[in-house]
Protein backbone atom coordinates (compact mmCIF):
# COMPACT_ATOMS: atom_id res chain seq x y z
CA UNK A 1 0.00 0.00 0.00
CA UNK A 2 1.43 3.32 -0.71
CA UNK A 3 0.42 6.90 0.54
CA UNK A 4 1.01 10.31 -0.35
CA UNK A 5 2.68 12.70 2.26
CA UNK A 6 1.17 16.46 2.19
CA UNK A 7 1.54 19.62 4.22
CA UNK A 8 -0.29 20.05 7.16
CA UNK A 9 0.95 24.14 8.30
CA UNK A 10 4.36 23.68 8.93
CA UNK A 11 4.08 19.84 9.54
CA UNK A 12 3.73 17.41 7.10
CA UNK A 13 1.10 14.74 7.37
CA UNK A 14 0.26 11.09 5.75
CA UNK A 15 -3.51 10.23 5.78
CA UNK A 16 -4.21 6.72 6.95
CA UNK A 17 -7.06 4.86 5.05
CA UNK A 18 -9.64 3.70 7.12
CA UNK A 19 -9.16 0.22 6.83
CA UNK A 20 -5.69 0.33 8.49
CA UNK A 21 -6.90 2.50 11.03
CA UNK A 22 -9.37 0.22 12.29
CA UNK A 23 -6.42 -2.81 12.12
CA UNK A 24 -4.27 -0.46 14.26
CA UNK A 25 -7.05 0.27 16.55
CA UNK A 26 -6.54 4.23 15.75
CA UNK A 27 -8.63 6.60 16.19
CA UNK A 28 -9.13 10.20 16.26
CA UNK A 29 -7.41 12.26 19.14
CA UNK A 30 -5.51 8.51 19.54
CA UNK A 31 -1.94 8.86 20.90
CA UNK A 32 1.12 7.30 19.08
CA UNK A 33 4.79 6.78 19.70
CA UNK A 34 7.25 7.67 16.91
CA UNK A 35 10.58 6.18 16.05
CA UNK A 36 12.60 6.42 13.13
CA UNK A 37 15.48 3.33 12.94
CA UNK A 38 17.68 3.23 9.57
CA UNK A 39 15.62 5.61 7.62
CA UNK A 40 12.12 4.02 8.69
CA UNK A 41 9.31 5.42 10.28
CA UNK A 42 7.55 3.03 13.20
CA UNK A 43 4.36 4.17 14.49
CA UNK A 44 3.12 2.61 17.57
CA UNK A 45 -0.06 3.17 19.44
CA UNK A 46 0.38 3.82 22.87
CA UNK A 47 -1.58 4.14 25.85
CA UNK A 48 -2.38 7.37 28.27
CA UNK A 49 -1.09 5.89 31.82
CA UNK A 50 -3.61 7.50 35.07
CA UNK A 51 -1.86 8.21 37.96
CA UNK A 52 -4.30 6.76 41.44
CA UNK A 53 -4.61 10.25 42.50
CA UNK A 54 -5.65 11.91 39.20
CA UNK A 55 -8.51 9.38 38.91
CA UNK A 56 -9.49 10.14 42.15
CA UNK A 57 -9.53 13.84 41.95
CA UNK A 58 -12.59 15.09 42.74
CA UNK A 59 -14.21 11.85 44.86
CA UNK A 60 -15.41 12.35 48.32
CA UNK A 61 -12.77 11.37 51.07
CA UNK A 62 -13.57 8.20 53.03
CA UNK A 63 -15.98 8.94 56.09
CA UNK A 64 -17.10 6.92 59.38
CA UNK A 65 -19.64 5.70 57.63
CA UNK A 66 -17.39 3.66 54.91
CA UNK A 67 -15.98 1.34 57.55
CA UNK A 68 -15.24 -2.22 56.33
CA UNK A 69 -18.68 -4.54 56.47
CA UNK A 70 -18.38 -7.90 58.09
CA UNK A 71 -19.79 -10.59 56.07
CA UNK A 72 -19.71 -13.19 58.36
CA UNK A 73 -17.42 -16.55 58.98
CA UNK A 74 -15.71 -17.72 55.76
CA UNK A 75 -17.66 -20.19 54.06
CA UNK A 76 -15.84 -22.93 51.48
CA UNK A 77 -12.58 -22.61 51.43
CA UNK A 78 -11.98 -18.96 51.48
CA UNK A 79 -8.64 -17.47 53.33
CA UNK A 80 -8.80 -14.32 55.41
Amino acid sequence: MHATISKWGNSLAIRLPRHVAEEARLAEGACVALEVKDGSIRVTPTRKRYRLADLLDGEPPRTEGNKEIDWGTSQGDETW
